[in-house]
Order: C-alpha cells, then sequence, then structure tokens
C-alpha cells in the first residue's frame, strides 16, 4: 500500500541524510557564518557536541522578519534560479542545514543585523517554533543547538564517544580556520579553549600555530592552484596532512591527490607529503552538489587540474631547499623494514605502484645470475648520462545533557571571547602510440624521464671533503654540508642508462635455446589476445601451446630468462600493466635491475671515480633520487650543525 509520508517522520529522514553526527551540525552552522561576512567566530562544544553546540559570530545576521523562514526546508538566501547553480561562490545554499539541524534537536537562535536597535531570539525543539521574542545583543548570531538527535534514538545511539566526536570537530575546524586565516577562529570544547587563530590573514602562520610540526613548508604558484607542500624527504605515514580547499571549500578528491602524485613522482619513497593546497576555479567548471554533505566535488576539465597542480609542485621540488635535511628527514608512522619494500615507482600514469612482490620474485629467480657491475670499470667508461638522454626535454612550465544557553555571554557578543582580529604535449608523459590502430598500441613504447622544470641545485659548487664508511661521499657547499649515498647515486645513473638502452633498442628477440611455458587461468586463456601483439612487438617469440598454456621460444635482448618470466606473468595477468597508460612492468624492471647493477655499499672508490660518480650524476634527468624515490644525497647546514652543538 502506497501513502504520502507524514511529515515528521519525512523531516526525520530528510535530516538524517544531511546531519549524520554533531560534526554536520557545526560544519553546517560555520559555513552560514562564513557566509554571513564574519570576521570572529567563537565555537563551543560540549560533550561532543551531543548535549550542545554554540557558534558565534560577528557577520550580518539574519532580519528580524526572516528569522522563521530560514528554517524552513529550502530557504535560502544564495540561490533563486537554476542557472545560480552553475556559479556558486557560497559554502551553503541548498537551504537543507538548518531546517534539518532543527528536525533533530532544540535550538535557541539569536540574530541582529546592523540596521537593527534589537535582536531577535527564536527556541525551536523538533522542527517547530516554541517562542520569538525581542533581546538585545550585539550585530551577528548566535546558535545554540542541544540534545542532538533527542527525538530520533535510533541516531542518537550511533553517535561515538564523546572524545571521538570531538576530536573530529577539532580537526575540521582546524583545517576551515587555514583557508579562513582572516578570520580570528575560537574553538571551546567542555570550557577549555583548544584551537586559537589571530585572525590576521597570514595562511602559513595560522598553518603553523594550528599543526606546529609543519615547518619549513614550500609555496608553490599554479594557473589554479597555490599553497604549501613538505619537501619530499618529510612525509606522513597517512594523508592527513593533505588539505584541499576549491573555492574556499574544504573537499575530498582524487584528482588533485593525482596531481600531487605526478609532481612528486619518484622523489617519495614512502609515506604521503604533507600538501595544503587552495584552489580557484571557475564556478561554472565544477560541480558541489554531488554529495550529500558536500564533501566531494567533480571537476569539469580534471586534466587542466592534474596537469597544474602537477607543474607547480615541479617547478620547487627540484631546488635546493627540497633536499632532505638529515636533522628532519622522517616518515612519521613507518618502520624502515615497511619503508623497504614500498617501493614508489614513477610510471607515466604516475600511479604509485608497490614492487615489493616483484623485488622478491625477481631476486630469487635471478639470484645467482644477477652480477654488479663494476663501478670502476663503469667510471673509467667515460660514458655521461647526459650523452645518452639527449632526447628527453624537459616538461613545459608548463579534510549528560548541560543547558549551554548563556543569554548574558550571547548578549554580550565577542566581549567575552576578546579576539585580537587582526607544458610541454601530453604525449611526453605517455607511451608512444599510433593513432591509425588499436593494434599498434605499443609499435614503439617510450619510457619518459621527465626533467625538471627547474633545476637550481649547483653541482659545480660542491667540493669533496671526505668519505664515510666507505658509502657515503661528504661534498661541501658555502655553509651547507652534502652525505652523498653512492648506491642510490649510481641506481639512479643506471637507471637513466638501462631507460635509454630501452627506449633506443629494436626490441629484437633472442632465440632461447630451451623454451620454457607459462601457465594461465582460463579466463585469461580464453580472453581476446591484444597483449600476444604486444609482447611480440617489446621483442618475445610468444605462441599458443593449447591447455591455457603459452610457450615462449625468444625473449628480448635486454632481459634474461628469469626476468622474462616474471614480465610475462605479470603482464598477462594484470591488464594495468599493458594499459595505454604505460607500460609499467617494464619500468619496473629497469628499476630493479639498476638497484642490482649499481654499486652497493662498503665498495671502496678512488677520490677519481668519486669525483666522476659525482659528475655522472649532476647529468641525470633527476639527480635527487634513486628510481625508488630514496634520496641520492642530504644536507647539513652550518647553522642546524651549530645547534647540535648548542653553539
Amino acid at each position: 500500500m502506497i501513502r504520502i509520508l507524514d511529515e515528521f517522520i519525512a523531516d526525520k529522514i530528510a535530516a538524517g541524510e544531511v546531519i549524520e553526527r554533531p560534526l554536520s551540525i557545526v560544519k553546517e552552522l560555520i559555513e552560514n557564518s562564513i557566509d554571513a561576512g564574519s570576521s570572529q567566530i567563537v565555537i563551543e562544544i560540549k560533550n561532543g557536541g551531543k548535549s550542545c553546540i554554540r557558534v558565534t559570530d560577528n557577520g550580518s545576521g539574519i532580519v528580524s522578519d526572516e528569522i522563521e523562514l530560514a528554517f524552513e526546508r529550502h530557504a535560502t538566501g544564495k540561490i533563486s534560479k537554476l542557472s545560480d547553480l552553475d556559479h556558486i561562490n557560497t559554502l551553503g545554499f541548498r537551504g537543507e542545514a538548518l531546517a534539518s539541524i532543527t528536525a533533530i534537536s532544540r535550538i535557541t537562535v539569536y540574530s541582529k543585523t546592523a540596521d537593527s536597535e534589537l535582536g531577535t531570539k527564536l527556541k525551536m525543539q523538533g522542527g517547530t517554533t516554541v517562542s520569538i521574542e525581542k533581546t538585545g545583543m550585539n550585530t551577528g548570531t548566535t546558535m545554540v543547538v542541544e540534545d542532538v538527535f533527542y527525538n530520533t534514538p535510533a541516531r542518537r545511539k550511533f553517535m561515538k564517544s564523546d572524545a571521538a566526536e570531538a576530536t573530529v570537530i577539532i580537526d575540521m575546524i582546524q583545517k576551515i580556520a587555514i583557508y579562513y586565516s582572516h578570520i580570528a577562529f575560537r574553538l571551546i570544547n567542555n570550557k577549555q579553549t583548544v584551537i586559537a587563530t589571530p585572525g590576521t590573514g597570514d595562511i602559513l602562520t595560522t598553518i603553523q600555530s594550528i599543526y606546529p610540526s609543519y615547518r619549513q613548508l614550500i609555496e608553490i604558484h599554479g594557473d589554479y592552484v597555490h599553497g604549501f607542500i613538505s619537501d619530499p624527504g618529510s612525509t606522513k605515514s597517512n594523508k592527513r596532512g593533505q588539505i584541499f580547499f576549491v573555492n574556499g571549500r574544504y573537499v575530498s578528491s582524487s584528482t588533485i591527490e593525482n596531481g600531487i602524485v605526478k609532481g612528486y613522482g619518484d622523489r617519495i619513497f614512502s609515506g604521503h607529503p604533507i600538501c595544503i593546497l587552495f584552489l580557484e576555479v571557475n564556478p561554472e567548471t565544477i560541480d558541489v552538489n554531488i554529495h550529500p554533505n558536500k564533501k566531494e566535488i567533480k571537476f569539469l576539465h580534471e586534466e587542466d587540474i592534474v596537469k597544474d597542480i602537477e607543474n607547480a609542485i615541479k617547478r620547487v621540488i627540484n631546488s635546493e631547499n627540497t633536499i632532505p635535511s638529515a636533522m628532519g628527514l622522517r616518515s612519521e608512522g613507518t618502520s624502515d623494514t615497511n619503508a623497504s619494500s614500498a617501493l614508489n615507482i614513477t610510471t607515466s600514469n604516475a600511479e604509485r605502484l608497490s614492487s615489493e612482490t616483484y623485488q622478491d620474485n625477481s631476486l630469487k629467480s635471478d639470484e645467482k645470475k644477477s652480477t654488479q657491475v663494476d663501478i670502476k670499470s663503469f667510471l673509467a667508461s667515460k660514458t655521461r648520462v647526459s650523452d645518452i638522454t639527449d632526447t628527453y626535454t624537459p616538461d613545459g612550465l608548463a579534510e549528560s545533557t548541560q543547558n549551554c544557553t548563556d543569554t548574558d555571554s550571547v548578549k554580550g557578543g565577542f566581549e567575552e571571547a576578546n579576539h585580537n582580529n587582526n607544458t610541454s604535449n601530453a604525449n611526453n608523459n605517455d607511451v608512444k602510440i599510433n593513432d591509425n590502430a588499436k593494434d599498434n598500441a605499443i609499435i614503439k613504447k617510450q619510457i619518459a624521464i621527465k626533467a625538471p622544470n627547474v633545476q637550481t641545485f649547483d653541482f659545480d659548487s660542491l667540493v669533496y671533503k671526505g668519505y664515510l664508511f666507505d658509502t657515503y661521499i661528504i661534498m661541501q657547499s658555502t655553509d651547507i654540508a652534502y652525505l652523498i649515498d653512492q648506491h642510490a647515486a649510481h641506481e639512479r645513473i643506471m637507471y637513466e642508462r638501462f631507460i635509454t638502452v630501452y627506449n633506443n633498442s629494436e626490441h629484437v628477440s633472442q632465440p632461447m635455446l630451451m623454451p620454457f611455458s607459462i601457465e594461465t587461468s582460463s579466463d585469461v586463456y580464453a580472453a581476446e589476445r591484444f597483449w600476444m601483439d604486444d609482447l611480440a612487438r617489446l621483442g618475445f617469440d610468444i605462441d599458443d601451446f593449447g591447455n591455457n598454456t603459452f610457450i615462449v621460444r625468444g625473449i628480448p635482448t635486454y632481459m634474461d630468462r628469469g626476468e622474462a618470466e616474471l614480465f610475462i606473468h605479470t603482464y598477462i595477468e594484470d591488464p594495468e600493466s599493458r594499459s595505454d597508460r604505460g607500460n609499467t612492468t617494464v619500468i619496473d624492471k629497469l628499476i630493479m635491475r639498476s638497484c642490482k647493477a649499481a654499486v652497493k655499499g662498503n665498495n671502496k672508490l678512488s677520490t677519481m671515480e668519486i669525483e666522476e660518480l659525482i659528475e655522472q650524476l649532476s647529468n641525470c634527468v633527476n639527480p635527487f633520487s634513486c628510481p625508488h624515490g630514496r634520496p641520492t644525497f642530504i644536507r647539513f647546514t652550518l647553522s642546524e650543525i651549530s645547534r647540535a652543538f648548542k653553539r
């Protein structure tokens, strides 16, 4: 039997979609205060916001005649016609928040506009007006929300502990306070002030007042993006340090995350860099209405956003101040054991892949065949990396009920708070593709080593000063000392050499004296076999052998048998590895080969060989990290060393 829902029930259902927990209420009320042009906002919560939430601002206030109307569903002063949705410049706009809040709580509102002598006090309960009267107060608005979900016990019992609910509220306000650094925020949790920002408009100062550990951030600028990032050596084990705003709205965005990954590339060994980014885009090119709580947005031109973030990061990521400092090098919450297995790889689609499985299998299969390149012979050959990388061109610059209604403090406005209101073409990033036919997708796969847009580090200024543990080379430039890891440096040199050999080779097949077979699952065996043509063009001689099996009679000249077997297994079983976005398994293999071939620690080099190693490193496209993302060198400033000695 179909019936129209009772209005009471319908309101509770609608409120449940907008109000998930006290955090939702605080967020909506703060956004309204920001939209009202406030310069000071005070938030007070008790019991994690369950028993009381009070938000006071000095904004424009609500006109007395409209205060009740503001709590009607879909009542808003921010949009009036359909076309307004295409250029939304406010945080709240749908008119659902206040109606949803009052439907599941007891709410008291005090509001006064600048041209009114008295303010208005409105009390509502469960969506129904209890009383409305005039009251004396300062210009602005105070919203007092009590007994959240008092009339929806099913939702109330799913709320978490007081501490847990308070924690997410504190986290949200910290983030909002960063972008709106011109607003003085104050958060009081159970009568204790936990956040107080100056409201001076200095974003970096605000960031560091909220997150004291976020020091030495680097400023970036792009066409759309502006913000602050950490150097590649200062990462966190999670993404809490990645905070994004689009047109003033705090959002989560995989598009922005993709731009960050591409921007850092293989400079990150493990963890996630700190990135506090602010994007300003045409409102008509984004959709902010795809999530009930507006947590996510959709970009119309995602590729442009990704490219802009990527280029903005690359413009600064290879400068001297991004070289990890030995005093501050860290990856929070990441053990060395875990870090060593999290090999971050730059691919043409800039997706970070874990190479742990590959490394384990590759080392097992090639344990007896792999030999270390004789570094003395390698360096004596006088082969410069620059001599074999001329084909690479730099890319263009291209987050017990207590009554808290205190009438006196509400009327007093902010006297109690006492705030001080003071490119190159995109194909450079992809494999070369023949547009004439899908069959020819990898006729010539090029693996690009992207040169830094700005490489301001001056290798010529380095002076050799010593050698530690037959592994670390000491160099000095003015008042900065550098420790260079000879293994990581040699890995980078070998990797770029292998990339060049791969790109320049004709991918000719070398016949196997003893062919080997590859067994697959039934679904792979029965599927279309475009990948067989791909492998043939890469230099494999492979045929169907029946019964879910393929036989390999030839492999590329740049692989040994163990590498070839692992490569084919990965290529066949993992569609991502052979997608149009790039041949990641080839890159993976080259990284592992460069690692095994590079000079190891404790392999003592002569002074002449050290100088030759440094010269070849300086000619690399990316001399700052090994292919796994580990830094090739770290720095000690004179001031850091002096501080360590308490000077």
